[in-house]
């Protein structure tokens, strides 16, 4: 998957209120990818790809945080064809989204609708932390 153009990584930020969504720090963002970086065949990120993160958590996000990061949608399974379908937790103010494609846009949803959400993609196999 290729860089995120200025437009979706601007729109990104804005989108999180311009903080990191698991720790909520304002400096030091970065635009995290939520697939892996080479399951689009080099296609640029769309919002739903992406969502911001501070350097340090973004490191995390694939190494000790990695389990949380699934869980909370901060990253998704690489099987996933839409991103979109899955909701993400902002830590920072305990809230459930879920993002929109076609403007730098979320939609909050109660952790029940979020549960339901993740469990009609990934199944019974997903639990919520």
């Amino acid at each position: 998957m290729a860089r995120p153009t200025k437009a979706v990584r601007a729109g990104v930020y804005e989108r999180d209120g311009f903080s990191c969504v698991s720790c909520g720090r304002e400096d030091g963002l970065s635009f995290q990818h939520r697939r892996a970086t080479g399951m689009r065949g080099g296609g640029a990120p769309v919002l739903s790809d992406g969502l911001t993160a501070c350097v340090v958590c973004n490191m995390r996000f694939e190494s000790d945080l990695q389990d949380d990061a699934l869980a909370y949608g901060w990253k998704v399974r690489s099987w996933v064809v839409d991103p979109a379908r899955i909701p993400y937790h902002h830590a920072a103010t305990d809230r459930w989204y879920v993002l929109n494609d076609d403007a730098p846009t979320r939609r909050e949803v109660t952790f029940g609708e979020a549960v339901s959400m993740m469990l009609a993609v990934y199944g019974p196999d997903w639990r919520p932390r």
